[in-house]
């Protein structure tokens, strides 16, 4: 397969081991674009981007969002010639067969739209491999997947009305209206960082809270009410199955987090805001 491969990383205030995590996949990718959401430039950025070839830095000066920023790298990549995006976030790193994996598979499966690796966090919650090599799956989440550009101008690109959280699913929903395939890999596993995630115990199980801002629980909220009005109709097993995850996070809250109040209240914001047709960045 002899089309080229672009990547993108999306920063918003990272920590220095970023640079760690962008090394791991720099040089599996022809381009590489690093979109920086972050309210300050930090000086590390200058360094690396000397010691690493066909990579272009955007500062955005603002925070953008997951959708917009995404949007931006893929257009790049298509200007660039490329066929494939690589999307990626600050805090996953990737492993050495990690873009070569992904173009197998899409050399192997039926109009592919996005192709996933699994995802391991540091507490190994990822989800089993099946026996099969890939899997044909409703939904997967942003990072570490291979995009059909072909697919991504079929279907109009991510959703900027969300900013953020709930901005993968919709995007794998309209690929598969459009006839487009959404696969994981499972033999291929990216290490990400799931939110701040903990370990506790509850009626002697472990349980895994995420422990995201208040901010994101608005977004989590308000785009989970969109999400559903607009493909509980279409997808009903899907929608039921992330409003039983999202209902799960929340009793984690109630239990386990910090700011519980400030997160509730954020929630309620969020139902409201929804109600009152608010969309793109609010916080």
């Amino acid at each position: 397969m002899n089309e080229k491969t672009a990547g993108v990383v999306i920063l918003y205030n990272p920590e220095d081991n970023v640079i760690e995590n962008i090394s791991s996949y720099a040089d599996q990718v022809d381009f590489l674009f690093i979109i920086d959401n972050s309210e300050k430039r930090k000086n590390f950025t200058n360094n690396y981007l000397k010691e690493i070839k066909n990579v272009e830095y955007v500062y955005n000066n603002i925070n953008l969002g997951v959708a917009a920023s995404l949007n931006i790298a893929a257009k790049k990549a298509m200007g660039k010639g490329c066929s494939y995006l690589l999307t990626m976030d600050q805090d996953s790193k990737a492993p050495d067969n990690l873009v070569g994996s992904l173009l197998n598979c899409v050399a192997e499966v039926k109009r592919p739209g996005i192709i996933s690796p699994l995802h391991s966090n540091i507490y190994g919650t990822q989800k089993n491999a099946s026996g099969s090599k890939f899997s044909k799956v409703e939904s997967v989440m942003t990072s570490g997947n291979l995009i059909s550009l072909e697919a991504y101008k079929t279907v109009g690109g991510f959703d900027e009305d969300y900013f953020i959280d709930y901005v993968d699913i919709e995007y794998c929903l309209r690929l598969k209206l459009n006839d487009y395939g959404v696969y994981c890999i499972n033999n291929v596993l990216l290490q990400h960082r799931e939110g701040n995630i903990s370990e506790k115990t509850f009626l002697f199980r472990k349980v895994y809270p995420t422990n995201n801002t208040p901010t994101r629980w608005y977004y989590k909220t308000r785009n989970l009410l969109y999400l559903s009005f607009k493909y509980r109709k279409i997808f009903p097993v899907l929608i039921k199955k992330e409003i039983l995850i999202y209902f799960k996070n929340i009793l984690k809250i109630v239990l386990f987090e910090k700011q519980k109040l400030t997160k509730i209240k954020m929630i309620i914001n969020g139902v409201r805001d929804c109600l009152r047709d608010v969309k793109g960045q609010k916080y």
